[in-house]
Parts: C-alpha cells; structure tokens; sequence
C-alpha cells in the first residue's frame, strides 16, 4: 500500500473525521487557517478602488484605516463602532434594505443582524457571532471582505490585465559561462575601484539639461537632492570605507566551490545504499501500521455510526431552533422600537393633560376678575357722584337764570 494514500486514510476517511468533529473544532480549523495580515491587505486595497477616503470618512470622525487596524486588538469602543459604520455604508452601497443599527442597540443583537444580513448574502464562513463584538481578529476581516468583494461585484468591479510598458532600460547582456577566466582580471587595482566607488557620489554627475530630452530633465529633477554637497561628502567619509567590497583571498572561488560538490557527491553515492535499506524497511513497517490504523478507523465509524446520524439530526434541529431565534430577535426588535414610539407619544398626551387640569384647577383668573369687578364698582360710584354734583350744578345755575329772567320781567311790568 502507498504510504501517501495510507497516510490520510483515504476520502473517505476524511469525510468521517470532518463529520465526526465538533463545530467548535471545525470553526477554529476555519479561523486557524485565515492570515488577518494579508486579508487586512486586502481591505484597505478594496476600500481605496471605493474610493473610502472621500466617501465614506469625509463628513465623519473616522480617519483612514492603516494595515493591521482590524488585524490587532486595540481598543473595542473604536473598533466595533468603525466596523459598524463600515456594514452599514457597504450595504448602502449595494442598495440593501436592512434595519439600520444605532449605539443605544445591544451589541449581541448588532452582532446577529449583521450575521443574519450576511448569510443573506451568501456568506458562508462558519465561526461565533459574538467574536464580531470585539471588532477585531479573523471573524471581522473575513466579514468585512466578503461585503467589499459583494459590493466590487455589485459595482461591475474588474481588474484589467496590467500592462507594462518599455522601463527604458538597456538589457542584461548575456554571460557566457563557458569562457575562460582571465588570470589578469583578477588581479584588478584596487585603487581604481575605489576611485569608481568614489565617484559614484559626486555631485553634479549628470549630463546638462540641454544636452537630454524632455523625459531625461523630468527623472533627473526628480532625481535632484536637496542635501548640502559638504554633508554629503562628510557621510561619505564616514561610511565609504564600511561599504567597500572586500575581494576574497583566493581568485578561484568557483573550483573550490567544485570540488566541495564532487566530495559531497562521493560521500552521498558511498551512503545512499544502506540509507536506501533502512528507508524501505521502515517505509513497509509505516504501510503496515496504516492499514491497521485504516481498518481500526473503518470499525469505529461503523460502529459509531448511528451517534454521527443522531448528532447530524440534532444540528439539522439546532440550525432551525437558530432560524426561528432569529426571527423572534428581529420581531421582538421591531416590537421594541414600536413600544418606544407609543410610549413617546404616551409622554406627550400626558403633559397635554397635565397642562389641562392645571388650567382648569387654576383660581388666579377667577381672583382677577373679581378684583376688576370691585374696581368697576368703584369707578362707577365715583363717575355717579359726579355726575350728580354735575346735574345739581347745572340746576342751581337753571334756577338763578330763572330767576334773574322772572325779576327782569316783574321789573318791565312795574315801569
């Protein structure tokens, strides 16, 4: 038997051991085999193509992501809240109708909502919804993800074929590893390496810009240092000579390098035989012990055959106990909401009643007119004895024309 088919037990043995694993097991198998370092990569590339950083944190208190911010537990009250916002404006970016979230919710139902809104949408990463709560780790990265990639394709998202074009440069001339190594190569003046070396750091060094074209000017500007040349060449001084090359002491490194691997070669053809022996001795003793691993395992899945039927029926019940849970969580929710806007509206009939009764119970009105009856009262007797001195004013003054008028008359008479 091939010790590699016998190694794994065969697809069928696989396929018992997952059965057979517990979904704590399996969850953490999943979780273990996620790099949070190079999914968070992922994100922050994404969100850029989304163009995040004047859609989404413009206009908010959030900054810009870095590269590890949801990789490495920091601070859950900023994360959990910058990983809800982010839910939130992806699924607005897709157009989906979800019941909005605010930061008086209790996290464990955010949490279910945001898990429900997600399986909605095919996602089908298995771990606990509570680690979404701590806004960080494997669980948040591989939600925050698969809405990126949902909402890249609901966008029409594609990535073209990277096109290079002519870097400009020369290319490599070919070596030719037959030819013959000159002695008098090897025997180089070191004076004159250093003086290259040296040369390397003049400033300067370019050709004029009247000499080169327009692209040449524009990378030699670039190109351009601001650094004082006299510092330049005091740093020169002090690390020039620590970068220097140190030639080896022999000028045949290579037939060293040879004959190492000619005795390695003749060391491994004199040992390989009795290697071999050993080898195939314990490569039959491994296949035995597989087999008998492989029938023990066989017996044991049929004889444990019928707890992995009742432990699949039991998860089959679990995941509709979970389903109804749910529904009664978003039910209960939308009841809550509801109790809220009735007790609002409770609030304010009852300060509408209390302000009623307040009027109605009120006697200052009452004491306000009484007293502006007594005044009237007073007023009027007042305007009545003028009156009256008026009328007996105007009398007195009848009654003396009168009189006046009855002595001229008896006096005309007498005359």
């Amino acid at each position: 038997m091939d010790p590699e088919d016998g190694g794994n037990g065969g697809p069928e043995a696989d396929q018992d051991e997952q059965e057979s694993a517990t979904p704590q097991q399996r969850r953490s198998s999943e979780l273990d085999s996620v790099n949070v370092y190079g999914l968070m990569e992922d994100i922050n590339d994404k969100l850029k193509i989304l163009n995040y950083e004047h859609t989404f944190c413009k206009g908010r208190e959030f900054k810009p992501l870095s590269k590890t911010y949801f990789a490495l537990e920091s601070k859950a009250s900023e994360q959990f809240p910058y990983f809800l916002a982010l839910v939130s404006w992806l699924l607005k970016q897709m157009e989906v109708d979800f019941m909005e979230w605010n930061e008086f919710d209790d996290p464990n139902n955010i949490a279910e909502g945001i898990m429900k809104q997600l399986k909605e949408l095919g996602f089908t990463a298995r771990f606990p919804v509570i680690n979404l709560r701590h806004g960080n780790g494997d669980s948040v990265c591989l939600a925050l993800n698969f809405l990126l990639d949902q909402t890249l394709r609901y966008k029409n998202f594609k990535v073209a074929t990277p096109v290079y074009g002519n870097s400009g440069y020369a290319e490599e001339a070919a070596v030719d590893e037959q030819a013959e190594i000159d002695e008098e190569d090897d025997d180089i003046d070191e004076d004159v390496v250093e003086d290259d070396e040296d040369n390397l750091y003049m400033a300067n060094e370019y050709s004029p810009k009247e000499e080169v074209g327009e692209e040449d000017i524009k990378d030699t500007e670039i190109l351009e240092s601001k650094v004082d040349p006299k510092e330049w060449n005091l740093e020169l001084e002090r690390v020039g000579p620590k970068l220097k090359f140190k030639p080896s002491n022999t000028n045949k490194e290579w037939r060293t390098h040879i004959d190492q691997s000619r005795r390695h070669e003749k060391m491994i053809s004199e040992q390989f035989p009795d290697c071999k022996v050993a080898l195939n001795k314990i490569k039959k003793e491994l296949g035995s012990a597989i087999d008998r691993i492989n029938q023990k395992e066989r017996q044991i899945n049929k004889d444990f055959d019928h707890l992995g039927g009742e432990f699949r029926d039991n998860q089959k019940r679990l995941d509709q106990v979970q389903e109804e849970y749910d529904g009664l969580s978003k039910s209960v929710a939308e009841l809550t909401q509801q109790l809220a806007a009735k007790t609002d509206s409770v609030d304010i009939i009852k300060s509408q009643m209390s302000d009623r009764n307040q009027s109605l119970t009120d006697h200052s009105p009452l004491g306000k007119i009484k007293a502006a009856l007594i005044e009237l009262r007073s007023e009027v007797a007042a305007m009545e004895l003028r009156i009256g001195v008026v009328g007996q004013t105007l009398l007195q003054s009848k009654m003396k024309v009168h009189v006046r008028d009855v002595h001229n008359k008896s006096a005309t008479t007498t005359y």
